[in-house]
């Protein structure tokens, strides 16, 4: 019930987002059923119990990001209890976070991207157009894979440029991480292959969807035909789908599976943008990142990059003494 409470409390005030709150949840239910197995209340919890709890957890080898969330869900969850004035006395006050790990994002290179896109983008089918939109969208924006999967049809707007001609506004405003908006630019490319799209969700009969890319039924693979659905139930695609087609498509090219991941795309995009010279605070801003410190991780494979460029692009590299 006080999970439950608190929950209810990050949803209508904190404006956190869906998946967010789901962790938070899940993070809390595993507390309070290590605590029920010795028939403790999570209210009575002891800053002894939760050093007990996280001594557990590092026996398990949990990575310290996972434990850096926990830590955090339990540090907000024990706040909102004295605030409510439930509990006397914080048990979380002197806990503290792990030390990160220091892992490098994993990306793609440009070529790999382009073979990718290349390969898709003459998918004619209902699976290929989907796909190719996503990818291109992604890649072309930074955008989480969640906020990908969120956008609605309502965010698309058509315009006549100055050529007379029916295009697509270049850019989308979107909710991101802690219900902020921010700008989402679209290139060309992007808007083509989303128009392009478009025709094929109103050729389907998809237009009712609220959803840009609604997963209510599976795509087809077939080039042959365009079927049209009628839509029963509404949905948008979801992120695990969205990773499936991409591991098929990395199959299809040659390029280990292991290797794509929604996320790795995004990794990609700033890597790419930073490697060309963008600016890091703009980065920032496209990533949706509300600390530097988040965006700074690209600045080690940037890092790398110039000691690569020192060392074997530099005239004294042949020089002899």
């Amino acid at each position: 019930m006080l999970i439950r409470s608190f929950l209810d409390k990050l949803r209508a005030e904190d404006g956190l987002a869906h998946n967010t709150i789901l962790s938070y949840g899940k993070d809390l239910e595993l507390f309070e059923k290590f605590l029920s197995e010795k028939n403790i209340k999570i209210e009575e919890a002891t800053s002894e119990n939760i050093k007990d709890y996280f001594y557990i957890l590092n026996k398990d080898n949990l990575r310290s990001a996972s434990i850096a969330r926990k830590i955090s869900s339990l540090k907000n969850f024990y706040k909102f209890l004295a605030d409510e004035n439930i509990i006397k006395s914080n048990p979380t006050l002197n806990l503290h976070n792990p030390k990160k790990d220091a892992k490098l994002p994993k990306f793609l290179t440009p070529e790999e991207i382009f073979k990718l896109l290349d390969f898709v983008n003459k998918d004619e089918s209902e699976f290929g157009i989907k796909l190719s939109c996503m990818l291109e969208i992604l890649y072309a924006s930074g955008m989480r894979v969640s906020e990908l999967v969120a956008l609605q049809i309502s965010q698309i707007q058509e315009i006549v440029n100055e050529n007379g001609e029916k295009t697509l506004r270049n850019y989308l405003i979107i909710k991101g991480k802690g219900n902020k908006e921010r700008m989402i630019v679209l290139n060309k490319s992007a808007i083509k292959i989303l128009m392009k799209y478009l025709d094929l969700r109103h050729r389907m009969h998809n237009s009712d969807s609220k959803w840009l890319f609604s997963g209510f039924i599976r795509c087809s693979k077939s080039k042959d035909r365009i079927r049209s659905k009628k839509l029963n139930s509404d949905h948008p695609i979801t992120r695990q789908r969205f990773h499936q087609m991409l591991k098929e498509l990395a199959l299809k090219v040659g390029i280990d599976p292991t290797r794509i991941h929604p996320h790795v795309i995004r990794h990609s995009f700033a890597t790419h943008l930073l490697n060309n010279g963008a600016d890091l605070r703009i980065l920032q801003e496209l990533m949706g990142h509300s600390d530097i410190s988040s965006t700074e991780i690209y600045t080690h494979i940037l890092d790398s990059k110039l000691k690569d460029l020192v060392f074997n692009k530099h005239p004294l590299k042949n020089y002899k003494k």
